[in-house]
């Protein structure tokens, strides 16, 4: 062993690698590390004689995969620091030295050496993996390809062994969560090779793709982001392709695919149980939040593709249909969230009814919403001269409601994670179809309504596939009979005032706004309300999966606290993450929505104060205090909507969104009081016992 030789032993794991190992094991050797170990992962070519042949130390992982052939490394390297090195590596000369000068200089805990990218051969895939890894800010963060970390800091945490990919994002998180100093060199770079074939390139993104899955059910926290990812480097490369290298198109559209694919049928697998309190309410977050990168997107494509005037009839139209959600529900969502989880032997009749009742109310709803608005003329009303409108505007409704219906029925079952993987779905297919329309110079208003409607359609397919895959495919027979309709009606009727007094006022002011001042103006409220609506889906997932939680009788007053302190620590993070980037967001949209970033800090603080609201209406709902919660609802409705039309004609939108927050206000000091007095059992008796639920319920044990 040479005295100066420096004192790193280098990992490297390999299988199957005797088509890379000599040259990556030869610019090691160069490196004049104090030992090489290599640990084969069961190869069937000659790995093993080629490592033997350069003096390196051969260790087998037994198959046991990548995650347990790091560590095995670990555990037998000799020296304080670590180098992990992947056998598809290729170290430039005294590029290791340097890396260690840093990574010492710096303090570090873990240093990846800079990765330039390239293909062994002159194909397209080769290439095109060697394009997109070299201009991705993925390159930027932190991972283990050739990476120095101190081997007491791997000890302590370990590689996740049940990851058989995506354990560098664990290990990140985790390592960074421990408040480690983590970095990516700018000043050292090694050589990463890709293989030239598609079913190399295939077999990455489908790794990729199972590594985000696992990642998101271990970090649920970040799960909207992760989800997100591959749709957000999708139209990064995507853009920067069509700016300078279309060819690479096709490479994007199977990246993607191929991502989804398999993140999708990961994520598809049934969790053992359902999700706790925490992590439900967190996925149901994400399963909001996450296609709102998408949605703004959407309607920043919208409002390339359509005229101002025309964008805002287009919101309008969508509101409208959104608005038909709320009040075709029938109260039938949030009684699914009460009686479903205590079913056992007549689920699969509920979920048959709430769908039949859900779906054919929405027509009924929307047919009805579209007559009056026609009657009334301005504003939406005007959409109706379109038939493809019309038409696309009555599936959009129908859609959307069965899809939000399926969504109440994943969080009554505590898989909010199955949310999650429709609404990605869902945003896929509408933003395909408005870079389609902006590809073909197709400019109406139906591309914005119709991809609303294809979005909600295949989120209803994919929902149905998840249900049946659960084992609780509907039994549509059963669930169209009387009884069975009446049995839902009789608590989700009672629960229906306070849906449409909850929700239904934020769907009206769109309509206000373009009835009273333009098409023009709704469409700037729309997009600034679509931003505030990501941080509202916080609170509201949170009252959602305190009342499935309640349902099934636990401690009372723990899960309300844990239910508010999770709620009001997501939604101020949230809030202050939209206050600090939504001008920017704006500016990107277009220079005319900029001045109306005046918004923010009037709708934030009022969703703030709605995280009080959505627990203590979460709480009466299980507990059958309707009534008082109702009240509340319509106090906000009434401060929020009477004075609207006037508010937007003195102030305009500045006005209404003041207005808005103080409507917020006034329910939340309410519900605040009232959730005090109800855990300290006064002012009307207190909740009681969790056993009380049936009594509270009356129908439920029919």
């Amino acid at each position: 062993m040479e005295p100066d030789a420096l004192d790193v032993s280098v990992v490297i794991p390999a299988r199957n690698a005797a088509r890379w190992l000599p040259e990556c094991l030869e610019s090691v050797r160069n490196q004049r590390p104090r030992e090489v170990i290599v640990i084969d992962g069961c190869s069937e070519d000659s790995t093993v004689k080629i490592a033997r042949s350069h003096g390196a130390l051969v260790l087998s992982d037994e198959g046991r995969g990548l995650s347990a052939a790091r560590m095995l490394g670990v555990h037998n390297a000799a020296c304080p620091v670590v180098a992990l090195i992947d056998s598809d590596v290729v170290l430039p000369k005294d590029s290791l030295k340097h890396l260690v000068a840093e990574f010492e200089q710096g303090g570090y805990d873990g240093l990846q050496s800079g990765l330039v990218s390239e293909s062994d051969g002159a194909g397209y895939w080769g290439e095109a993996l060697a394009w997109h890894h070299n201009r991705s800010r993925a390159r930027l963060r932190f991972g283990v390809c050739a990476t120095l970390l101190r081997r007491d800091v791997l000890l302590e945490a370990g590689f996740d062994e049940e990851f058989a990919s995506g354990e560098d994002i664990d290990l990140r998180l985790r390592l960074r969560e421990a408040g480690r100093q983590l970095g990516v060199s700018t000043t050292t770079f090694v050589r990463h090779r890709f293989r030239d074939n598609f079913a190399f390139a295939r077999d990455q993104w489908l790794q990729d793709g199972a590594g985000l899955a696992l990642n998101i059910r271990k970090h649920p926290r970040w799960a909207g982001w992760l989800v997100a990812s591959p749709l957000l480097a999708t139209g990064r490369g995507a853009g920067l392709a069509l700016l300078g290298a279309p060819r690479y198109l096709p490479y994007w559209a199977a990246f993607f695919f191929y991502n989804y694919r398999a993140l999708f049928k990961e994520l598809l697998r049934p969790a053992d149980g359902g999700l706790s309190l925490g992590g439900n309410a967190v996925w149901l977050t994400a399963a909001r939040v996450a296609p709102m990168a998408a949605g703004l997107l959407f309607w920043g494509l919208a409002a390339m593709l359509l005229a101002p005037p025309q964008l805002g009839l287009g919101s309008a139209v969508v509101a409208s249909a959104l608005l038909t959600v709320q009040i075709g529900m029938l109260g039938v969502g949030p009684a699914t969230l009460t009686l479903l989880p205590a079913q056992n032997d007549r689920r699969r009749r509920l979920i048959a009814t709430g769908l039949l009742t859900v779906g054919l109310a929405s027509i009924i709803v929307a047919a009805a919403l579209l007559i009056i608005t026609r009657a009334l003329g301005p504003g939406v009303g005007q959409a109706w001269d379109d038939p493809a409108v019309t038409a696309a505007f009555l599936a959009a409704a129908f859609f959307a409601s069965t899809a939000y219906q399926l969504d109440h029925i994943s969080v009554a079952m505590s898989r909010a994670d199955l949310v999650l993987v429709r609404s990605v779905l869902q945003a896929f297919i509408q933003l395909t179809v408005l870079i389609v329309c902006l590809t073909a110079g197709y400019r109406s208003v139906i591309a914005v309504v119709g991809a609303v409607a294809l979005g909600a359609g295949a989120s209803v397919g994919l929902g149905m596939r998840q249900i049946h895959h659960a084992g609780l495919g509907p039994q549509w027979r059963a669930g169209a009979r009387l009884h069975e309709v009446s049995y839902l009606l009789s608590t989700a009727l009672r629960n229906y005032p306070l849906v449409l007094a909850d929700r239904a006022p934020a769907y009206l002011l769109p309509l206000i706004v373009a009835a009273t001042l333009s098409t023009s103006a709704a469409a700037t409220w729309y997009v600034v309300w679509m931003l505030t609506s990501a941080v509202f889906f916080v609170p509201q997932s949170a009252g959602y999966s305190l009342q499935a939680k309640l349902a099934e009788l636990g401690p009372v007053d723990l899960l309300i606290n844990r239910a508010l302190r999770i709620s009001l620590l997501l939604t101020f993070a949230a809030g202050a993450i939209l206050l600090a980037v939504g001008p920017s967001v704006l500016q990107v949209l277009g220079p005319q929505y900029v001045p109306q970033w005046v918004l923010l800090p009037f709708l934030v603080p009022a969703v703030v104060l709605s995280c009080v609201t959505q627990v203590y209406y979460a709480v009466c709902r299980v507990y059958g205090r309707f009534a008082e919660a109702t009240a509340v609802a319509v106090l906000a409705a009434v401060v929020g909507l009477v004075p609207a039309a006037a508010a937007a004609e003195s102030s305009a939108l500045p006005g209404l969104a003041a207005l808005w927050l103080l409507a917020q206000m006034s329910a939340a000091v309410v519900a605040a009081l009232r959730l005090r007095r109800l855990g300290n059992g006064t002012g009307g008796g207190g909740l009681g016992p969790p056993e009380d639920l049936d009594t509270a319920f009356g129908a439920r044990t029919g």
